[in-house]
């Protein structure tokens, strides 16, 4: 009996072990799988010219890596088609770098030229680009999405060109005992097929890639040469007024053709500012601090050797500087010429010749060795009612805060315009600054200039030597106007011409109050503080009666920014 149990217990199990060989029998093996993997660069619609004068050099395209089911080595393959085509037969294609082994394929520009040309090669060719991914097993895997790349050849390649000074991992010093000694940043030359090279400098942040550079400057003589030449007090000037402080960076060049920028080589260094003199302070009977020299007032560093402020002085009264608050030595007076700095200590004070007591702008250059002592920048130029004579110069307004301020009509024509700080001549004369937007500069300096014919108001700041230029349009708002505090009645400019600078409304009020305002909003806003037709920023609501009115803004910043209101 127990023999015929264990012999019906044998067949069971043999019916099971043959029923789960059936099973696996039936599985079929299609190849070892592949992950799917995406294209990482160059990004979609991407443009790549093809600099013909230097062939040999590369362009990397990459993706994602792969993965086979069971850890087998995938071998790349990088192809290139037509728009239409489906990548069943590529018009170019290459394995990937390392025999294929790695997600990158580094191609020359002899192969891209390669690619241009069999997609049609004139002009501008539009090509896509993908992967092949392969395991040795019947699996083939594509990129996901292809990518398209834009390919040109330039018509005026350039050349390689290598960086030569500060070399590369080194430790540039700016030094304030070499104030005036140059600096540079040197490279070689480049050359061109056709036409003329132009430069570019480049400082960005150390490692950056240089699409938001910290500094771009052309090179110098107008970006024709291959180097950046300044003085230690240039360089450090231009460097603090970009916010670029002690620190690590990466520097570059751009050579530039008429239809290719190329840039080789990154060089890394590390800046760093020593032995630069202190700021200096005014101080004396002209201030609002007399002469007590542990409040002596700071001026602010403008430009290597140059320092300015806008101070609070008395008419007549004197005044001296000195580099250090609480001690007077090394003090800086004038010589037997009251606007020229002497010798050190042994110098006179130094006098304000201005008629009335106020706000002035000082400044003080040790380059020329000359201070200026002025109640306003003046306007002139072209463009501007003055024209180029300074005796015509049209005073601004200050506004407070070292702030001035003129309002007038200004053209295009005119090659623009220029400040003085005095009428009886263009010493110490301002302009744009050629190495740092929306600021001045009193060396080497660009007329100012406005893009359409218009009502402007120009503002510079002569604590920093900042300045605007804005075009303004004017209207008066309030609760006595029919758009009340929402809508603006529009008034009109007495005419367009240059200098012009009063505007106009006939208007009928209701009792109550206006203001007026520039641009449709309140950025720009004028009211009377002390209800005496004078304006100012922001100033209080200006109350009216009820009736009809011819109403006129008068901005005139020679004598003061002023209102009308007459009855009709």
């Amino acid at each position: 009996m127990k023999k015929i149990i264990n012999y019906i217990l044998f067949i069971a199990i043999a019916a099971t072990l043959t029923s789960c060989m059936e099973e696996v029998g039936d599985f079929t093996v299609n190849g070892e799988a592949i992950t799917g993997f995406e294209l990482t660069s160059p990004n979609n619609n991407l443009t790549i010219t093809i600099n013909k004068s230097a062939l040999s050099e590369t362009y990397a395209f990459s993706w994602d890596e792969a993965e086979s089911g069971l850890g087998s080595a995938i071998a790349y393959t990088i192809l290139f088609d037509r728009q239409d085509g489906d990548f069943s037969n590529p018009i170019w294609s290459k394995a990937s770098d390392n025999s294929g082994a790695s997600a990158k394929a580094t191609l020359s520009f002899t192969e891209l030229q390669q690619v241009y040309t069999a997609a049609g090669g004139s002009g501008t060719v539009t090509v896509k680009w993908n992967v092949k991914a392969e395991n040795g097993s019947p699996n083939v895997k594509m990129g996901q999405v292809a990518n398209t790349v834009k390919l040109v050849v330039s018509a005026a390649g350039i050349s390689n060109f290598t960086l030569v000074s500060p070399i590369d991992k080194s430790i540039l010093l700016f030094d304030g005992s070499k104030e005036n000694d140059a600096f540079a940043f040197d490279w070689n030359n480049a050359t061109t097929t056709s036409g003329t090279v132009k430069y570019k400098f480049y400082l960005d942040e150390a490692g950056g890639d240089f699409s938001s550079p910290l500094l771009t400057i052309d090179s110098d003589t107008q970006g024709t040469v291959s180097q950046v030449s300044m003085t230690h007090g240039a360089w450090k000037a231009l460097l603090e007024q970009n916010n670029i402080a002690k620190g690590s960076y990466s520097w570059t060049v751009k050579a530039i053709s008429t239809d290719l920028e190329w840039m080789k080589e990154v060089f890394d260094v590390y800046i760093d500012f020593v032995n630069w003199r202190k700021p200096i302070y005014i101080v004396g009977e002209a201030t609002s601090v007399g002469w007590d020299i542990g409040k002596a007032l700071e001026m602010n560093f403008i430009a290597p050797n140059v320092w300015s402020g806008v101070f609070e002085l008395k008419a007549g009264k004197e005044f001296k500087f000195f580099p250090e608050k609480g001690s007077w030595d090394n003090g800086i007076g004038s010589d037997r010429f009251t606007n020229f700095i002497g010798c050190s200590d042994k110098g006179g004070n130094f006098g304000n010749s201005g008629t009335t007591d106020g706000y002035y702008f000082v400044i003080v250059d040790l380059n020329t060795k000359t201070i200026t002592v002025s109640a306003s920048p003046k306007i002139l130029g072209g463009s501007v009612v003055a024209d180029w004579n300074t005796e015509n110069a049209v005073p601004m307004q200050h506004v407070g805060g070292g702030v001035f301020d003129t309002y007038q009509y200004i053209t295009v024509d005119g090659w623009g315009f220029k400040f003085v700080p005095m009428n009886s001549g263009w010493d110490g004369d301002f302009g744009a600054s050629k190495t740092k937007e929306g600021y001045l500069s009193q060396t080497d300096e660009n007329n100012l200039t406005v893009p359409a014919n218009g009502f402007y108001r120009v503002r510079v700041n002569m604590n920093d030597f900042s300045y605007s230029v804005l075009e303004t349009t004017w209207g008066i708002i309030g609760g006595a106007t029919s758009g009340g505090w929402s809508d603006d009645t529009n008034m009109t400019l007495t005419s367009a011409v240059k200098g012009e600078y009063k505007w106009t409304a006939d208007i009928t009020l209701a009792t109550g109050e206006i203001k007026f305002r520039a641009n449709d909003g309140w950025d720009i806003n004028f009211g009377d503080d002390g209800a005496n037709g004078s304006l100012e920023y922001g100033g209080g609501n200006i109350a009216v009666t009820a009736g009809n009115y011819h109403i006129e803004l008068i901005l005139n910043s020679a004598t003061g920014f002023t209102y009308k209101i007459t009855a009709n």
